[in-house]
């Protein structure tokens, strides 16, 4: 079967080009009381964990990273320094090993997306978050990657791939304030940040295009003259300086 669309390089690539993003979730945190819990949940390799607890690290927080992936918690593990308010478990995000009302702060990047069933998601973070905590979510929305050279239509089959079939819940960050809603949060918020890749390696690196191009024509979405003739549109755009590919990134929150 074809690759889950995330791994420890992909992340660690990421990271180069959301850092802004990453930043500005943190801040939706400032006002929880010194010495309270925030959970990372799909928190990947825990380099928000650790970041977070830099950032905060005269407030005497506890942060706790949590993934399903051995593989992940063991390189979170593995990159705490002096952290000693940090620790990493492995665990089903549907099923969080922490009490009723237990944490003050709940955040979450890139899970939703991959998750069939978002809903019983928001219900464990509802469930293990104190009244007044704090959820912040962090999301591809998928269906916004436009590219603007080459054939449209073939850009079009790509976002379907994306959004329909390759990521569960490919048009999560377009749903996140409607799961927040039903499962009765308050004050919620969004914000959109659109970002540009200006060259092929790049939109490769960090979307893995050329993947999923590769992919569609396997699964017979495309058809070799099709792949082709995207990827050397795309290469020719980027050889002439214009390529241009632009994806949204967006941040919601909410109080319990």
């Amino acid at each position: 079967m074809y690759e889950k669309h995330y791994n420890l390089d992909y992340l660690t690539e990421t990271l180069k080009i959301l850092s802004g993003v990453k930043q500005k979730s943190y801040t939706y945190f400032n006002d929880i009381p010194e010495g309270g819990t925030i959970v990372d949940l799909g928190c990947g390799s825990g380099q928000d964990v650790l970041n977070m607890s830099r950032m905060f690290n005269t407030n005497k927080f506890e942060f706790i990273g949590i993934d399903h992936d051995p593989e992940m918690i063991t390189a979170g593990q593995a990159a705490i320094q002096d952290e000693s308010n940090v620790k990493f478990l492995v665990s089903n995000v549907l099923e969080v090993s922490l009490a009723e009302t237990s944490v003050h702060g709940v955040r979450m990047e890139r899970l939703v997306q991959h998750i069939g069933e978002p809903l019983n998601l928001f219900k464990e973070t509802h469930r293990i978050l104190k009244d007044k905590g704090i959820v912040v979510v962090v999301e591809s929305d998928w269906n916004s990657l436009s590219f603007y050279n080459g054939d449209s239509a073939i850009a079009d089959k790509l976002n379907g791939y994306l959004t329909q079939q390759k990521v569960n819940n490919g048009r999560a960050a377009q749903s996140l304030t409607t799961y927040l809603n039903k499962m009765g949060f308050s004050q919620i918020t969004i914000e959109v940040f659109p970002f540009v890749l200006r060259n092929y390696d790049d939109a490769c690196k960090y979307l893995w295009i050329d993947k999923m191009i590769d992919e569609m024509f396997s699964l017979n979405i495309i058809e070799a003259t099709e792949r082709d003739r995207f990827i050397e549109s795309q290469k020719h755009a980027d050889q002439k300086g214009y390529f241009s590919c632009s994806m949204n990134i967006v941040i919601a929150s909410a109080v319990k």
